[in-house]
């Protein structure tokens, strides 16, 4: 996800992509984009996030099913935002 920051896209589907190091696993998520992103020469519409707040926002059983099921979400875009408490992190809004 780090590589379309701040741009715009439409996501079509939504799966679990937990990474695994070592004995730690990190809860995550892979993306499908209707639209394809060249990245370093190669036309990528598949991505991998482990962004707290994303991954969060897509454990959402019905939006999950929604989008999964033909119903894309966006257009939006990954933007750096602040908690309350002051922290970074990273969210998808409405483009």
């Amino acid at each position: 996800m780090a590589k379309i920051d701040d741009r715009i896209f439409t996501i079509t589907y939504i799966e679990d992509s937990d990474y695994i190091q070592g004995n730690e696993v990190t809860k995550g998520v892979k993306i499908t984009t209707q639209e394809t992103f060249d990245i370093a020469g190669n036309s990528i519409n598949k991505f991998y996030t482990t962004r707290v707040a994303i991954v969060k926002k897509f454990n959402n059983e019905q939006l999950r099913k929604d989008v999964n099921s033909g119903n894309p979400l966006g257009p939006v875009k990954c933007i750096s935002e602040k908690s309350a408490s002051g922290k970074n992190f990273f969210n998808l809004i409405d483009a």
